[in-house]
């Protein structure tokens, strides 16, 4: 069975279905598919009609998805989706294939069981880019380090820094693991590196204006005051809450996190340490892989990089060497290995299902609901509506739309820039959405994000009315009885309050 590479991708599209059923869509891929439509729709990379903004963080995969939504139309999502875990399942086939070469058997199960795994199934199947960046990776690694193609090294640096920026941490560690398997500098490696960097920023240049994509520019103006614990004992919370799959700010979770680097670090002794199965040019890869993980994680932690989806591909390349090491080095025998490793998997596998579970069932009964409530006014991009995030309410509503981040209008950071404490209602009485929709608080109340000055309060109350609450602990409490269970131990989601402008 495993002889078959084809045969082998399409097992692991049908173990991550079940994902799809679960209806969780991480809310930021909504804005990349509302980018794309509206490139499609106005041939302007933007989010409101014919303005030009960088929303999204990835502009090949914008491209990607535009493309997708030309085929299917409006049922464009799952087949992207489908697409993404292809393209992801390709990629771990290649990097199986420089770690087995030889040996089957173990590449196929290598291929299975990482596609499995938390971190596995969320970057390949919750709508992000990081299918096919993980696609990317992996194919620079195996044609370029592995297979000396000098072709990749040009090509792959291109549509790695076109997917994300922040690739440069990744081309910045294997060109050092090249340099160290080749013992030369790889100048058409620097090339392609450069020929990626300078094209994508040039291009947000001339067509944006902007250096870098304008949702980092908006983050850190929106975030500026986020985080107060700046100590260094609530960076290390950060780094292993983003680093592990336990999602706590604990002690426990730190010391967890601290188990598995160690467990982590003894699976790399081992491997330097053999000398007669594995290739140099094989440890030089994982060890790179393991050092880009780190880098990674440690870098975006420090800068309050606040984002899950930011440490999904550093989580896989970790656990592509514990897995590598257990299917390479433990000594069992494989009729012991083999299914033992498979129930830790699936194990992991079932624990992603049940929480990718929880917060589907969240979004379909509250933010889709809200979508759904604002769509029978029958709305268009005429009208305007002020919230956070910029995800799945604009996309299914397509109004025009000012998100309390500034990420897709820049004009909402202008106001935050001017007025730090009042920027919200400055926003209101200056553009004047038709719907403001409010997390966790209602606008003036005590401790929001909303405040208002005792002045403007009166014109609030004449200008806009409550139309509908929509409270978290209703939805928990009418959950099926696992995801209630769930929902008592770790909270998800906040209460909405939708207001309507008063005509």
């Amino acid at each position: 069975m495993f002889n078959n590479s084809f045969l082998l991708i399409i097992i692991t599209a049908i173990i991550k279905l079940p994902l799809l059923l679960t209806r969780n869509i991480q809310e930021d891929s909504f804005i990349t598919w509302r980018v794309a439509r509206n490139l499609i729709n106005y041939g302007v990379m933007g989010f409101n009609g014919e303005e030009r903004i960088s929303a999204s963080t990835t502009h090949l995969y914008v491209l990607i998805t535009a493309f997708f939504q030309l085929i299917f139309g409006e049922y464009f999502i799952f087949p992207l989706l489908i697409f993404s875990g292809i393209l992801f399942a390709i990629g771990s086939l290649w990097l199986a294939k420089i770690l087995f070469p030889d040996d089957i058997l173990k590449r196929g199960f290598f291929v299975v069981f990482l596609n499995m795994l938390p971190p596995a199934l969320t970057a390949s199947g919750l709508g992000m880019e990081y299918g096919i960046l993980f696609f990317l990776y992996n194919a620079l690694i195996y044609f370029g380090i592995f297979k000396s193609k000098k072709w990749a090294y040009l090509l792959f640096p291109i549509l790695l820094l076109w997917t994300r920026i922040d690739t440069v941490i990744f081309l910045g560690v294997f060109f050092l693991a090249d340099l160290i398997i080749r013992k030369k500098i790889n100048y058409l490696f620097i090339l392609g590196g450069i020929l990626g960097l300078v094209s994508v920023v040039y291009f947000n240049y001339l067509y944006f204006g902007e250096l870098v994509n304008h949702t980092i520019t908006a983050k850190k103006v929106a975030y500026k005051n986020l985080i107060q614990n700046n100590s260094f004992t609530y960076f290390l919370y950060q780094w292993a809450y983003y680093g592990g799959l336990i999602k706590k700010y604990s002690i426990y979770t730190f010391l967890a996190f601290i188990a598995f680097l160690i467990l982590l670090g003894y699976c790399v002794f081992k491997i330097i340490k053999d000398q007669s199965r594995i290739l140099f040019q094989t440890k030089v890869i994982l060890i790179a892989v393991i050092v880009f993980a780190l880098l990674k994680i440690t870098i975006f932690s420090y800068f309050k990089a606040y984002f899950d989806w930011y440490y999904w591909l550093p989580r896989v390349f970790m656990f592509v060497v514990i897995l590598y090491y257990l299917l390479h080095f433990l000594p069992l025998k494989k009729k012991i290995l083999i299914p033992v490793t498979f129930f830790i998997t699936f194990c992991l596998y079932s624990f992603q299902l049940l929480q990718s579970y929880t917060i589907g069932y969240m979004e379909e009964r509250q933010r889709m609901q809200i979508a759904a409530d604002i769509k029978d006014d029958n709305v268009n991009m005429k009208e305007s509506i002020l919230l956070e995030p910029a995800g799945i309410i604009p996309f299914y509503t397509n109004l025009y739309t000012y998100d309390e981040v500034g990420l897709v209008d820049k004009r909402i950071n202008d106001e935050m820039l001017k007025d730090e404490n009042f920027w919200w209602i400055n926003s209101v009485k200056r553009f004047k959405p038709n719907y403001i929709l409010t997390i966790a608080k209602k606008p003036g109340e005590p401790n929001s994000r909303y405040a208002i000055k005792p002045e403007d309060t009166a014109e609030f109350d004449a200008d806009y009315k409550l139309v509908k609450v929509y409270p978290i602990a209703k939805i928990h409490d009418n959950a099926p009885s696992i995801l209630k269970w769930i929902y008592k131990i770790r909270p998800i989601g906040k209460d909405y309050f939708l207001y309507k402008m008063v005509k």
